[in-house]
Parts: structure tokens; C-alpha cells; sequence
């Protein structure tokens, strides 16, 4: 929309995940896990959505890998599934469950997202793990949760 002659970029939206999306780390289909899904959204609009937060973040952790068009600093938003709600909240300001029960996609252990460090304190106490924010998230922390490096395709 114009404001006084100025194009103002909209706010940004999730992209909408069609059952034909695959996620670019695992080659799963994010529609299949509404609970799970992530997408980040580049500045050229492109989006990438993931089966889950683990491979979002295989994913930005190790951007040569998996996308040699974008860098990661071409990122201009991240949004996760809140576990709880399944409603997409930003990533950047989410909290994160590292170490619980709660099994991913994959049938290994993941990162289950939530708006509210309440409701993430209260899982991690009914659940196992402890609570982390998005920058918290490195590849150390990757490797802990286990898995990752075998995919299971079913």
C-alpha cells in the first residue's frame, strides 16, 4: 500500500502450507504435522517450511547446505507452530522445550514451541527438558536432542 508516495511493506504473513510443500532438510510433508510445522520467509518473499523447529533449524544453522541462493541474514521472518494453540506465532519471540518426551515427526525428540514462557515452563514440568529461546537453539543443542543425523522417511 502507498502512504504518502512511500511503499510500505506489509506485514508479513505465514505462507499457507499446501499438502505438495516439502520440507527442504527432511523431504517430509509439513502439512501432514500441524502440531510441528515452521516456515521462514526470506526478503525476496521466497518461503521455506519445515516439518518441524528441529529442521528449521538444521536449516538455518547450516544454510550452505540446504539453500545457496539466500544467506541468513536474507531472512526476514520465522514463525513456528505454538504446540499447545497449533496457531503460528513468531519464532524469534517463541520458547522452546529442549529435552522433553515429546516426539517429533521424526519419531525423535524435537522442540515444541510456545507464545508463552508459562505454558513452556509447564510443559517442560510435566514433561522433561528445559526451556530455551531462539537464539539459544545452536547445533550443540541440535546434537544433544539426538536423532538428526539418520532421517526416517516413511
Amino acid at each position: 500500500m502507498l502512504e504518502g508516495g512511500i511503499a510500505v511493506a506489509a506485514e508479513r504473513v505465514p505462507v499457507e502450507v499446501g499438502k505438495e510443500i516439502r520440507c527442504p532438510v527432511c523431504g517430509m510433508y509439513p502439512a501432514q504435522y500441524p502440531t510441528w510445522r515452521a516456515q521462514l520467509i526470506f526478503k525476496d518473499n521466497q518461503a521455506r517450511v519445515f516439518d518441524s523447529p528441529v529442521d528449521l533449524f538444521r536449516f538455518l544453522l547450516a544454510m550452505p547446505m540446504f539453500d545457496k541462493g539466500h544467506s541468513a541474514e536474507e531472512v526476514d521472518a520465522v514463525f513456528v507452530t505454538d504446540f499447545l494453540k497449533r496457531n503460528w506465532i513468531d519464532g524469534r519471540k517463541a520458547f522452546f522445550v529442549a529435552g522433553s518426551d515429546a516426539k517429533g515427526p521424526m519419531r525423535d525428540a524435537n522442540l515444541p514451541a510456545f507464545a508463552e514462557r508459562d505454558a513452556a515452563t509447564a510443559f517442560a514440568a510435566d514433561r522433561g527438558g528445559r526451556v530455551v529461546g531462539f537464539s539459544e537453539v545452536t547445533r550443540d543443542l541440535l546434537r544433544s536432542l539426538g536423532g538428526g543425523t539418520h532421517h526416517h522417511h516413511h
